[in-house]
């Protein structure tokens, strides 16, 4: 069994952060280099920047991802004409928290964005977003980029302050989805003063028209961040889309009469059950095992359809780079938030460190640099968006940054001490889900989940419960499985180490291991 000493003394060497490891970066990438690639001797024109951010959209719902759901032509074409990652992790599953860590490349408990804006934790408000801090457009306008952001914010801050040039952005988190009104936009560029309008149409749509008339009136390099809004409930999708599913029965995932037998408590407690779900409105003479059946199918017809305006207008993005002449010197990078249960465990949402809320989509397109069709099995997590970022473009990135730069993986040369473990902190505790708090960590293996509040663990065996329908405890008597009970102390030993690697006091410690030994 490894102590935490020594579990720690390995992380620092395993590459899974930058927070104690000054000049990490610069030891194998010069971070104060030109971008990747270069023209004449006096360095070619920095390449532009498009960052599409998707909302709560799982592996599952997209065709590169060997969906059967649905095809997604124009995000597969990122993927195609570039690289996709098949293991990309979000660091907390939730809307804005996500969001705050790809602006910071930090963990929430150092961007202070814990919790989406207002909600609790065990009845205190903790989140906050200081937009004094340090963040990527703030960084690449320092080197001459023009930035940009619209959709979806979800920040208690001003943009403005956050280093973008040029916003729109929709107030609040979600719908309606067809003329919305509380758009607010800054003045003019570089302005932090806003006005509120409306607009006509369909919310997605307008995002993109947002994003080409920012791209139209910057100068280069830009930096654009297109942040949809879908899929988010109320999930409604463009009337052209409305009934495309109604003929379709769509298969049920095979966990969705998961009964949480076999695991602790928070995943029986949660509420964001199918079955329950307020959104639509089935008949009186149903069932309960009716009713979820029939939720389901209404809410995938639903995320399905307003999937597919999203892909729609990620094509319109993509032909306006080839139509301006901008696609070969412009870096394409497509990621989401959180991912999604569609039905997984009988759930709706995100939250838990399950793998379908945990895993993300990563992807990038950058002619000449990154080969195309080309597939990484190297592991990223959301703190690694912004070192990659200023690392193709030649900016050195602040130490305060926890992630690693992806460079190398593209170049072919994944270093040899690259991440196989990952760490995860959900906080937030609120209506009207009530997820309880946890973090926990990921192996190429094995998850282990601390639900701290409640003092209960969850262990899962991924080689053999890929689904993560047995943890592998008994409760009533607080006991590891025999077959773990020498693996079990190891990981505990390296989620404490991993706590102190990137600095994470909040929650609660471990105040107890689990252990066969108890009687």
């Amino acid at each position: 069994m490894i102590t935490r000493r020594q579990a720690l003394a390995g992380l620092g060497s395993a590459a899974l952060g930058s927070a104690l490891s000054p000049g990490l970066f610069s030891a194998e990438t010069p971070q104060s280099a030109a971008p990747l690639r270069r023209g004449s001797p006096s360095g070619a024109q920095k390449p532009n920047i498009l960052w599409i951010t998707t909302e709560g959209v799982p592996l599952k719902a997209l065709s590169c991802y060997g969906s059967h759901l649905i095809k997604t032509p124009n995000i597969d074409r990122i993927a195609n004409e570039g690289m996709r990652f098949e293991s990309s992790f979000t660091t907390n599953a939730l809307c804005a928290p996500s969001r705050a860590t790809l602006l910071t490349g930090k963990y929430d408990h150092l961007n202070g964005m814990l919790t989406n804006p207002g909600e609790t934790t065990g009845g205190v408000t903790h989140s906050t977003f200081d937009p004094a801090q340090q963040t990527l457009p703030k960084l690449l306008r320092r080197h001459g980029y023009q930035t940009g952001m619209v959709g979806k914010w979800h920040l208690p801050a001003n943009p403005g302050e956050a280093g973008f040039d040029y916003f729109v952005f929709k107030r609040g988190a979600g719908g309606p989805y067809y003329a919305p009104g509380g758009y607010l936009r800054n003045t003019e560029l570089g302005s932090t003063t806003t006005v509120e309008k409306s607009y006509p149409g369909y919310i997605t749509d307008n995002v993109t028209d947002f994003a080409i008339e920012g791209i139209r009136e910057f100068r280069q390099p830009f930096f654009m961040m297109v942040q949809f809004f879908n899929d988010h409930r109320p999930f409604d999708p463009p009337h052209k889309y409305e009934h495309i599913y109604d003929d379709v029965r769509i298969p049920e995932p095979g966990t969705f009469y998961d009964d949480y037998s076999m695991r602790a408590a928070p995943a029986r407690e949660a509420r964001m059950r199918i079955a329950d779900m307020p959104d639509f409105h089935p008949p009186d003479d149903l069932t309960e095992r009716q009713r979820k059946q029939w939720n389901y199918q209404k809410f995938m017809a639903h995320f399905l359809g307003t999937l597919r305006a999203q892909d729609d207008n990620v094509g319109r993005l993509l032909d306006h780079l080839d139509k301006s002449g901008l696609a070969e010197n412009t870096i394409v990078i497509f990621t989401g938030d959180h991912g999604f249960f569609l039905g997984d465990h009988g759930w709706f949402d995100k939250r838990f460190m399950y793998e379908q809320a945990l895993r993300v989509p990563w992807m990038i397109r950058y002619p000449g640099v990154v080969n195309a069709g080309s597939v990484s099995k190297d592991w990223v997590v959301n703190i690694d968006n912004a070192p990659t970022v200023l690392d193709l473009v030649g900016i050195p990135v602040p130490e305060e940054m926890q992630g690693r730069s992806l460079v190398p993986i593209f170049r072919g040369n994944t270093p040899s001490d690259w991440r196989t473990t990952m760490y995860y902190h959900y906080y937030e505790f609120a209506p009207p889900h009530w997820v309880l708090p946890h973090y926990g960590i990921r192996t190429e293996r094995y998850k282990l989940i601390y639900y701290y509040t409640v003092n209960e663990w969850e262990l899962f065996d991924l080689a053999k419960d890929p689904d993560e329908m047995e943890s592998l405890f008994e409760w009533a008597g607080y006991k590891v499985h025999p077959d773990y009970e020498s693996i079990v102390p190891d990981l505990v030993n390296q989620l404490e180490a991993l706590r102190e690697k990137y600095k994470d006091d909040t929650g609660l410690p471990v105040r107890m291991w689990p252990t066969s030994s108890y009687d």
